[in-house]
């Protein structure tokens, strides 16, 4: 039995080689407007930029680099992956073209694609039980607001200070520290594990696509979660350049801004939802379900008093439920995730998963608003990326439905997933 401080300890170093891992996501937002200035970009570039030229290889390479995590060394791939990312975001320093900055953003999915998966795995094995699982997941997703948080105010006051190219530059070197950091002070807790038991226990891809489809509890959440971060990441490049364009905000001011509501907007949501559905629901995952389904659904609301408050501090602030709300769900529906596989399945179903929620959403999504913000230009103006944004926020029902539906058979799909897990421990033996 591991002790409690070594568990936190493990827990904190993986939030945060997680929170590095999204950084440069937070930086590229608020500096895209600088970069579509600097390099003379249209929207339709600056959505292809943040959209495919990123997801495509992030998704692609998660599946193979999962299927590594679920067999090999866990802590290898991550400390590898970290540093590659590290590296790679350095390397926009010397970006002076698009089809640079592409590549750039190219060899960034690269080292993110092997972080998430072995990570998210290794929680599980240091976090077995539902209730704690819940939490420490809910803690690990706090990655994001973090991210955000250092994203925009530290990244926006570089950007002012130093200009985007050294700010990336600057913000991918502590990622070579927290790679040596996971290399040597975290256990793989499947090190004295045969090798060849864990090899015919990990389900194929195709094995695992079956379940998730067959299984109406994982259809619905998967279905919800890739729909979710489709609204998420459409959106989620064009706050920036929004707020420069309708309400004229500086770089340095909007950084701080930004990164104090989403990242302090976005851990209060997250620990709330980890609050509710590791104690006050703990157990009943239906009513963890349903209440995530609510609280997406009044994301559109939201959106629309943030897209059309008449002045910056308005929007500004309705900024702040919005994004108490957009991740109150993410703990609860990401350790559900977890329990809805075979255990030795874990690192590769959260790679099938952000396969198709990177290509939808990360591919498709930005690029999306970036078109219709482009076709909008000629009847809006200088507001066609309000009313994009506008369309694609509606996104968020379609979401609410499929959470919804997780609740109907989630108990019964947990006690089979159970089983299962029994039946392949007794064959392991």
């Amino acid at each position: 039995m591991l002790p409690e401080t070594y568990k936190r300890y493990v827990l904190g170093t993986l939030t945060c080689a997680y929170s590095l891992n999204l950084l440069d996501r937070g930086l590229i937002i608020l500096q895209l407007q600088s970069i579509k200035q600097d390099l003379h970009l249209s929207d339709t570039q600056l959505g292809f930029l943040t959209g495919i030229a990123f997801a495509l290889f992030y998704a692609v390479l998660g599946v193979p680099i999962a299927r590594w995590a679920d067999r090999g060394n866990r802590v290898t791939i991550t400390s590898i992956a970290i540093a590659i990312w590290g590296l790679t975001v350095s390397l926009c320093l010397w970006v002076t073209n698009f089809a640079q900055l592409v590549l750039a953003r190219v060899a960034a999915g690269v080292g993110e694609a092997g972080c998430m998966p072995p990570t998210y795995s290794l929680l599980g094995d240091y976090f077995p039980g539902s209730t704690e699982r819940t939490r420490a997941v809910s803690i690990y997703m706090l990655a994001g607001p973090l991210s955000s948080l250092l994203s925009f105010v530290v990244g926006g006051w570089l950007n002012e200070t130093l200009g985007w190219r050294a700010t990336f530059f600057v913000m991918g070197l502590p990622a070579l520290l927290v790679a040596a950091l996971v290399k040597w002070t975290i256990r793989e807790p499947r090190a004295e594990a045969k090798p060849e038991t864990a090899l015919h226990a990990v389900p194929g891809v195709i094995e695992i696509l079956k379940t998730l489809w067959q299984r109406r509890s994982s259809r619905h959440l998967v279905a919800g979660t890739v729909l979710l971060f489709t609204m998420g990441y459409g959106l989620g490049p064009w706050y920036a350049a929004f707020m420069m364009r309708s309400h004229q905000m500086h770089p340095a001011e909007l950084g701080v801004w930004l990164g104090l509501i989403f990242g302090i907007s976005g851990i209060a949501g997250i620990l709330m939802g980890g609050y509710l559905g590791g104690r006050r629901f703990a157990g009943n995952e239906p009513a963890q379900m349903r209440l995530s389904a609510i609280t997406v659904a009044m994301l559109v609301p939201c959106f629309v008093m943030f897209l059309l408050a008449p002045g910056k501090y308005e929007a500004l602030i309705v900024l702040m439920p919005l994004s108490v709300i957009f991740n109150f769900c993410l703990g609860p529906a990401f350790a559900l995730l977890q329990r809805l596989v075979v255990d030795s399945a874990r690192a590769t179903t959260l790679a099938v998963v952000m396969l198709l929620t990177n290509l939808i959403g990360m591919g498709a999504g930005p690029q999306v608003v970036g078109i219709l913000s482009d076709a909008f230009a000629p009847i809006f103006g200088g507001d066609s990326l309000r009313y994009a944004m506008l369309l694609m926020s509606l996104v968020a029902f379609w979401s609410a439905y499929h959470f919804w539906g997780v609740g109907h058979t989630v108990r019964e799909d947990l006690m089979a997933v159970g089983e299962e897990n029994s039946h392949l421990a007794l064959v392991a033996t």
